[in-house]
C-alpha cells in the first residue's frame, strides 16, 4: 500500500467532494425544470401555433375579416367555408297603359244611366293587379256643369264623384299633359288637382309643359315620368331639361305625349322627330295620345316610342281605328323592359278586350308601319316584344 500523502491547509477532501455533490444535484434538476418549463410555457408557444388555436380563430372571427390563419384553414378544410348568399331577385315593376279616358258627353250619359261602374263592367280582371295603371286623362274633375249633350262639343268636364270610381279600377296614375285639361280654365285644372291629391292618384304634366317629372319607386325601381303636350307649348326645351334631370335620379324616364295628327294610321314626322330628341335626352319609353287611333311603333336606339294608343274609353264609334285601341302591359327589371300588346274595344260605350279578329287586325296594322327589325314586326304581331335594357 502506498503511503497516503496529507493534505495541504485549505484543499477538499475526498469527503468534502461527496458532500458538496449531494448538495449541488436538487439544485441543478431544480434549474433544468424551471429551464424546461420556461422554454413550454414561454419560448415554444411564441415560435409555434397548436392548431386548437388555429381552429378558435377561425370560429370566433367575423366571416368578414380574413387573416392569414382562416386562408390555410379554408384551404385544408374547404367543406367549412360558408357560401355566398345568393343576390336577392327583384320583381319586375308592371305598368299597365292606355290612351284617352274620357267621362263626359256619351260616356257620362250612359253612367247616369246605369253606375258609374258603366264603362269598366267588363274590364275589370284586365286591369287588377298591376303596380301602376295609367292612362291619359282627356279633361279635368271640375265642379262646373258639363255642355249640353252634343256629339260636336270638345270642352270635357269630369264629375268628381267619379275619382273614386276609377281609383277602386285600379288607376293611380294619370298623364294630364293633354289639350283638354284646361277646357274650363286654370281653375278648372287645379280644382282637378286637388280631388285627385284628396284620391291618392298620381299625375304629371300640365297643359304648358311647365311642371316637373313624377318619380315613383317601387320593388326598388325608380321611375320618373314626364308629360308633353305640344298643344299647349310646341317647343320641347323644357321637357328636353325635364327627361335630363329625371335620368340622373331613375331606373327608367317614361314620356307621356299628346301630339301629332288626329285620324291617321301613322304617325307624323314631326312627332318622329320629337320622339327622337326626347329619347337622345334620357327617355327609355315614349306612350303617344290624340290622335284617337292606333299607330305603329318605333325602336329608336333600342328605345321603343309609341306614337298612339288611341282611344281607350272613348265615345267615337264611326269607325274601326276610333272604337279600337291599345293596353301596353309594361314589365320592367334591371335588366329588360318586356311589352304586352292588349287591344281594346269600345261596344256599348264600355271597354272590352277586343276579339281575337280584331286583335289580330290591330295588331296587323300597328306593325306594317312599325320602325323596326322585321324579328320586332313579327312578335308584335302575335302581342309581345322584348328589350333589353
Amino acid at each position: 500500500m502506498g503511503r497516503r500523502l496529507p493534505l495541504r491547509k485549505g484543499h477538499l477532501g475526498c469527503k468534502d467532494f461527496d458532500i458538496m455533490a449531494k448538495r449541488a444535484i436538487p439544485i441543478f434538476l431544480l434549474i433544468t425544470a424551471v429551464l424546461a418549463a420556461g422554454y413550454l410555457f414561454l419560448i415554444r408557444p411564441c415560435l409555434v401555433p397548436t392548431a386548437p388555436e388555429i381552429k378558435t380563430a377561425v370560429i370566433q372571427t367575423a366571416p368578414s375579416i380574413s387573416t392569414p390563419d382562416q386562408k390555410v384553414e379554408n384551404i385544408i378544410e374547404p367543406e367549412k367555408a360558408a357560401a355566398p348568399a345568393p343576390e336577392p331577385q327583384t320583381r319586375p315593376v308592371v305598368i299597365m297603359a292606355f290612351g284617352d279616358l274620357l267621362l263626359d258627353r256619351y260616356i257620362k250619359r250612359e253612367i247616369d244611366r246605369h253606375t258609374p261602374d258603366h264603362p269598366f263592367e267588363n274590364f275589370k280582371e284586365t286591369l287588377a293587379g298591376h303596380d301602376l295603371v295609367l292612362a291619359n286623362l282627356e279633361g279635368s274633375f271640375t265642379d262646373y256643369k258639363p255642355r249640353p249633350l252634343n256629339p260636336n262639343n270638345t270642352s270635357f268636364t269630369f264629375d268628381p264623384k267619379l275619382v273614386e270610381m276609377v281609383k277602386s279600377h285600379g288607376f293611380n296614375i294619370f298623364n294630364l299633359a293633354n289639350n283638354h285639361v284646361q277646357d274650363f280654365g286654370k281653375q278648372g285644372f287645379v280644382q282637378s288637382q286637388k280631388y285627385l291629391d284628396q284620391a291618392g292618384i298620381g299625375y304629371f304634366g300640365d297643359f304648358y309643359n311647365e311642371g316637373k317629372f313624377l318619380l315613383r319607386e317601387i320593388n326598388g325601381i325608380k321611375i320618373a315620368f314626364i308629360g308633353y303636350n305640344e298643344f299647349g307649348d310646341a317647343a320641347i326645351a323644357s321637357t328636353l331639361t325635364n327627361i335630363k334631370e329625371a335620368r340622373l335620379l331613375a331606373d327608367y324616364v317614361i314620356v307621356y305625349t299628346h301630339w301629332g295628327a288626329e285620324y291617321q294610321n301613322n304617325f307624323w314626322p314631326g312627332s318622329q322627330v320629337k320622339g327622337r330628341r326626347f329619347v337622345d335626352a334620357g327617355a327609355d319609353i315614349i306612350l303617344g295620345s290624340h290622335p284617337h287611333v292606333v299607330q305603329p311603333v318605333e325602336i329608336y336606339k333600342n328605345k321603343p316610342i309609341f306614337y298612339s294608343l288611341g282611344n281607350f274609353v272613348f265615345d267615337q264609334i264611326f269607325s274601326f281605328e276610333v272604337s279600337h285601341g291599345l293596353g301596353v302591359k309594361i314589365s320592367l327589371d334591371k335588366e329588360k323592359m318586356e311589352f304586352e300588346l292588349v287591344p281594346t274595344a269600345m261596344k256599348n260605350f264600355q271597354v272590352n278586350l277586343a276579339s281575337e279578329e280584331d286583335a289580330a287586325k290591330t295588331l296587323a296594322n300597328m306593325a306594317k308601319y312599325s320602325v323596326c327589325r322585321q324579328e320586332i314586326k313579327d312578335q308584335i304581331m302575335v302581342g309581345k316584344f322584348t328589350i333589353g335594357k
